[in-house]
C-alpha cells in the first residue's frame, strides 16, 4: 500500500526525467534515498515498475498501469488544492450578523473574532438586539435566533437547545427566601426584560404537563439582558434568563437556579438565512464555524446539570 503522496510524485518524476538520480536531485533528496523509496513502492505493489539499464529506466507493463493510476491521483489532488485555494480567495467582503444581546456579547462576538482572524479578507457587522429584524430589508446574512419562526420562507439550521430559568444571587435568597412554586414569585422582586413598552411580566412554567402562567412584578425593568444579569448578580431580585447567559455564574455559585422542575421545555437555537437561491461561500463558511463553536453550549448546560432534553434522552438510552 502506497502511503505517501510524495512517493507517487517521485515515481512520476522518474518517468518524466528518465533517471532516478535526476528525479532525486529535482526533488531535493539523495539518489540512495530515492532508490530505497522506489524499492519500497515495488515491494508494496508486488511488482517491478522499471526495467533498469546502465543509462535509462523503462516502464514495465505494471509500471505503465501504475503511472496512469499515479497521474490520476496527483491530478485529482491538484484539482482539489485549486478548489480550496479558490474558496479561500472568495472569502472577502462584509458579512452582516444579528443575534440576541447577551448571546451576541458572550458567544457570537468572540466567535466572529476568531473567524476574522483566520480569514483576513472578511469583515463582520454584528447587530446585537433582542428585536426580530427583517433579514432581507436589513441586508442581514445570518441571524442567530431562538424558537419557532413565523416566516416559513426563511432557511434555518439548528444549532442546539436552550432553557430559560429564573435566577437570583445567594444573598437575595438568604434575605427573601427560596421560592418553591411559581406562585411564590408573586411576593418576590422579579426584574423584567422590557421591549417597546411590553414589560413581559407573565412568566410561563409547566406543572403536570400543563402550561402555568405566573404574573410577576418588580422594582426594575430593562431592555438590556446584560443589565438584568448584573442586577441579579448584585442581589436586586430574580431575573428570568437564558441558561447559557448565566451558566458560568451558576457554576461558580454567583447565581442560584430556581424552580428548575417547573421550567418549560427547551427552545431551539438556530441560524436563520434569507431565502436566497444560493448561499455565498463566505456566509456558508461562517455558518459552519458558528455551528461548530456554539455546539459547546450544550456542554455548558451539562456543567450546571441543565443538559438539553435530547442529551438526557441519549443518556437514558445508554444506561
Amino acid at each position: 500500500m502506497i502511503e505517501k503522496v510524495s512517493d507517487l510524485r517521485l515515481f512520476k518524476r522518474i518517468v518524466e526525467l528518465g533517471s532516478l538520480s535526476a528525479a532525486a536531485g529535482d526533488m531535493g533528496i539523495s539518489p540512495g534515498s530515492a532508490s530505497l523509496r522506489l524499492a519500497a513502492m515495488e515491494r508494496s505493489i508486488g511488482a517491478t515498475l522499471f526495467r533498469r539499464t546502465t543509462r535509462q529506466m523503462h516502464l514495465t507493463p505494471a509500471g505503465e498501469e501504475f503511472l496512469e493510476l499515479a497521474s490520476n491521483v496527483l491530478n485529482d489532488l491538484a484539482a482539489f488544492d485549486e478548489h480550496i485555494s479558490r474558496e479561500k480567495r472568495e472569502l472577502s467582503g462584509v458579512i452582516k450578523v444579528t443575534a440576541p444581546v447577551d448571546l451576541g456579547r458572550n458567544y457570537i462576538a468572540p466567535s466572529l473574532d476568531r473567524f476574522v482572524e483566520g480569514n483576513p479578507g472578511i469583515s463582520v457587522d454584528l447587530v446585537c438586539t433582542d428585536r426580530v429584524a427583517d433579514l432581507t430589508e436589513r441586508g442581514i446574512d445570518i441571524a442567530v435566533r431562538y424558537g419557532a419562526l413565523m416566516d416559513s420562507s426563511l432557511r434555518i439550521r439548528r444549532i442546539s437547545s436552550n432553557k430559560r430559568i429564573p435566577v437570583a444571587a445567594p444573598g437575595y435568597i438568604e434575605r427573601m427566601g427560596m421560592p418553591e412554586h411559581p406562585k411564590d414569585l408573586a411576593v418576590h422582586d422579579c426584574m423584567l426584560l422590557s421591549s417597546l413598552g411590553d414589560k413581559n411580566d407573565s412568566w410561563t412554567f409547566v406543572e403536570n404537563s400543563k402550561a402555568l402562567t405566573q404574573r410577576v412584578t418588580g422594582s426594575r425593568a430593562t431592555n438590556d439582558g446584560e443589565v438584568l444579569r448584573r442586577w441579579a448578580l448584585e442581589g436586586k431580585g430574580i431575573a428570568l434568563k437564558s441558561a447559557w447567559d448565566v451558566a458560568e455564574d451558576i457554576n461558580y455559585g454567583r447565581l442560584v437556579p430556581l424552580l428548575i422542575s417547573y421550567c418549560p421545555p427547551n427552545v431551539d437555537l438556530q441560524l436563520v438565512f434569507p431565502p436566497l437561491a444560493r448561499q455565498p461561500t463566505k456566509v456558508r463558511r461562517l455558518a459552519d464555524h458558528l455551528v461548530r463553536e456554539l455546539k459547546i453550549l450544550d456542554k455548558c448546560l451539562e456543567t450546571i446539570s441543565l443538559a438539553p432534553h435530547y442529551l438526557n434522552k441519549e443518556a437514558s438510552s445508554q444506561s
